[in-house]
């Protein structure tokens, strides 16, 4: 496998590691949806679009 997939499945399946793990753990403390849930989990998968975007544009 190229070294450009692997580094984006392992960047993509930390944030869904992530972001199972956040839900899980601060699910019943949450009481904002907006900032409790869409921000960090919005930001963790826009971090991970930039990475995407960022390594797949890298001439081998």
């Amino acid at each position: 496998m190229d070294y450009k997939s692997v580094t984006v499945a392992s960047c993509w399946l930390s944030v869904a590691v992530i972001s199972a793990v956040y839900m899980f753990l601060f699910a019943d403390k949450i009481g904002d949806v907006l900032f409790g849930v869409f921000l960090p989990v919005g930001g963790l998968v826009f971090v991970a679009i930039a990475v995407t975007v960022y390594v797949t544009s890298k001439p081998a």
